[in-house]
């Protein structure tokens, strides 16, 4: 006979889970303060006040936030304060002058026994009684106790403190040490805190501080340098991804840009943006701060400070998003892929704005140190991505201003000194010493352009290697796969009693086959061996670019594209690899565009024609095309329309053409899309 017993119990949290939960849901003490500034606009304050009392050393002295907000009265009070996880904000969406509730996990408590060891909160509610709490934090430390155990005393008396309205927080005895730095970045926060590009004009912050700190005392404002950028995108992201964007700068004056998101599934709700980006250059710096009356220390202080793309949600930041230390968009890794055109993070002071009401998606982290990873939140980033891509590239053009021909010589073809060499001709004709360095600095700059040369054609070999090297892993994988299929199938069949020779041989070939394939995967990596570099041979074109796009199959399938590629047989002497590097970063970009364009089924052309002196292969695809402001750009080292490109593909095209004296030219037709000539001549 087994023996039971039956009852129920109660949970029954130690007092230490308020500590405890502080420390997860509040990482430090800034983000603590902040979260009672943020109850404070809760509670429809037009004002709040900071005042830091000495010591500020842990165990001492205090800190006071007050507001000019709704108050509470005791039932507030006992059902929020006093009811870890209170629903009521959760519950109210709006304020009573309509603002968004930016505090729903009644996390205030929490903020307050993180700062100190005692709260003695004050409140007021308008025509009522005013009511007077204390909470002993310290108590809730104590092992031995249960949270039901503890009592916090509250007293209601009439007006006596505050006059007509509003709450006085009281944090005494800090839990830790608070000196100038801890201070500068507490005022730093607060001053991105309400959106300093678009502030709301009924919520005013005061920062009261002791005498040796005063210099840090005063309204929280952005400073002037904040309002000079030299560059500004900004605009409103719509529900179906259409933006209308307004683009100014100091150089080109205003534009409009229209563009579309995201043309296959846009998940991103609506939101707001606007990025203000500076030139970083000392003098671009120095002429801001002439301009504003300030100096270059101080502008380049104020730019590091603030720098950075923060998220505001109900018009309030959601932290960390725009830290000093928080690249979230990982601006300086594509600025160091491509430094010529990127920006980096120092360089930008942004917000994006968004509405619990238009993003229900975007979700905090239960630290409130961020939001919660989603797919909506990888393709807000992306969107962002492209935003800048539209300042970088207008940034760009700006800078250089005289339009480059479509036809390219190479990117070395202009680094000489025959003008040089002609002036001395002319005026120096005897002088054999100047004549005599001024060949050796010739002999020394050809040297050194023909071993750049070599680095960058090992450079782009591994590039493209790489990209070669990824598909033989996915591909070959797949082979191994269906060839230890068919082995085990074969010994299966061996086993039996009595074998089925017509199996046995369809295995046996099977396996055969995907051998055969396996080993044509690796033989298209011999072209690329550094052994084989210089060898150049005549090769069938046709031949080659069908092996490349033998490479792209999956891709192909994929995306359903119809792909159409010339029969005939051309010979012409070249590299193979070289050859075939042309012709992955064509497929490559046109495989990336024709994936942006989802109206029409795509489409890849590559037509190959000789005449008596040339052989020209026109690469075509029918995808967004070339915008007519890039066309003098597209070859430029660096320079890229792709949000996270490094801008060298077309520009390793055009420097390989150009080494068996060939063109690649920019065309009209036969698809509506980007269409490549390239020209050999033979």
């Amino acid at each position: 006979m087994i023996n039971m017993k039956e009852g129920k119990s109660q949970l029954r949290p130690r007092a230490r889970i308020i500590k405890t939960l502080g420390e997860e849901l509040i990482s430090n003490d800034i983000v603590a303060i902040i979260e009672l500034v943020k109850n404070s606009f809760d509670a429809d304050s037009t004002e709040v006040e900071i005042i830091f009392n000495e010591p500020l050393k842990e165990g001492k002295g205090s800190i006071i936030i007050k507001d000019n907000g709704t108050g509470m009265n005791i039932e507030t009070i006992k059902e929020g304060w006093m009811e870890p996880a209170t629903i009521i904000k959760k519950n109210k969406r709006k304020t009573n002058k309509g603002r968004n509730i930016l505090g729903e996990k009644g996390i205030g408590r929490f903020a307050s026994a993180k700062l100190s060891k005692q709260l003695e909160m004050v409140t007021l509610k308008k025509n009522d009684k005013e009511i007077s709490v204390l909470f002993q934090w310290d108590e809730f430390e104590q092992d031995d106790r249960y949270l039901d155990e503890i009592y916090c005393k509250w007293r209601i008396s009439d007006p006596k403190i505050i006059k007509n309205q509003g709450t006085i927080l009281t944090l005494k005895y800090l839990n830790s040490d608070w000196d100038v730095n801890k201070i500068t970045d507490l005022k730093k926060a607060l001053s991105r805190l309400i959106n300093p590009v678009a502030p709301i004009e009924d919520f005013k912050i005061n920062l009261i501080l002791p005498k040796n700190l005063e210099k840090l005392s005063g309204q929280i404002t952005a400073p002037a340098s904040l309002g000079k950028p030299d560059y500004l995108i900004k605009g409103e992201v719509l529900k179906n991804g259409y933006s209308e964007l307004i683009y100014i700068s100091k150089e080109s004056g205003k534009e409009l840009i229209s563009k579309k998101f995201f043309d296959k599934k846009f998940i991103v709700g609506q939101f707001s943006f606007e990025f203000r980006v500076w030139n970083r250059e000392p003098e671009s710096l120095k002429n801001l701060a002439s301009e504003i009356g300030s100096t270059l220390r101080d502008v380049k202080r104020d730019l590091n400070e603030v720098s950075g793309v923060s998220i505001y949600r109900d018009n309030f930041r959601v932290l960390p998003y725009g830290e000093s230390e928080n690249d979230w968009l990982r601006l300086d890794i594509r600025r160091v892929n491509n430094p010529t055109l990127r920006l980096s993070n120092n360089q930008i002071l942004g917000y994006i704005s968004l509405t619990s009401k238009d993003n229900p998606e975007f979700k905090d982290q239960s630290n409130r140190e961020g939001l919660i990873e989603s797919p909506e939140f990888d393709q807000l980033k992306e969107i962002i991505e492209e935003i800048f891509n539209e300042i970088e590239k207008r940034k760009y053009k700006e800078k250089r201003k005289e339009n480059k021909i479509i036809e390219r010589k190479g990117i070395f073809s202009d680094i000489t000194i025959k003008p040089i060499k002609d002036i001395i001709s002319k005026k120096l004709p005897y002088d054999l010493e100047t004549h005599k360095i001024i060949n050796e600095t010739e002999d020394i700059i050809k040297t050194t352009i023909n071993s750049a040369k070599e680095v960058l054609a090992r450079y782009r070999r591994l590039s493209t290697l790489g990209k070669m090297v990824d598909r033989i892993l996915h591909d070959g994988n797949m082979l191994l796969v269906q060839i230890d299929n068919n082995v085990k199938l074969l010994n299966k069949e061996f086993n039996k009693k009595v074998v089925n020779e017509e199996k046995i041989k369809s295995y046996i070939q099977k396996i055969k086959t995907q051998k055969e394939i396996f080993s044509g995967l690796f033989k298209e990596l011999e072209p690329f061996s550094g052994r084989k570099r210089k060898m150049i041979k005549t090769i069938f074109l046709e031949e080659a670019i069908k092996d490349i796009f033998s490479f792209y199959e999956k891709e192909i399938q994929d995306s359903n594209l119809i792909v159409l590629l010339p029969k005939s047989k051309t010979e012409f002497k070249i590299n193979e690899s070289d050859f075939k590097i042309i012709l992955i970063n064509l497929i490559d970009n046109s495989l990336y565009w024709l994936n942006k364009k989802s109206s029409k089924k795509g489409k890849i052309h590559v037509q190959l024609e000789k005449t008596d002196n040339t052989i020209n292969i026109t690469f075509s695809d029918n995808g967004t095309g070339v915008n007519p402001n890039d066309i003098p750009y597209i070859f430029d080292p660096y320079y890229s329309t792709k949000p996270d490109g490094i801008g060298m593909g077309l520009t390793i095209v055009g420097e390989l053409v150009s080494e068996y004296d060939g063109t690649i030219e920019l065309v009209n037709g036969p698809l509506e899309g980007a269409n490549f000539r390239i020209r050999f001549f033979v």
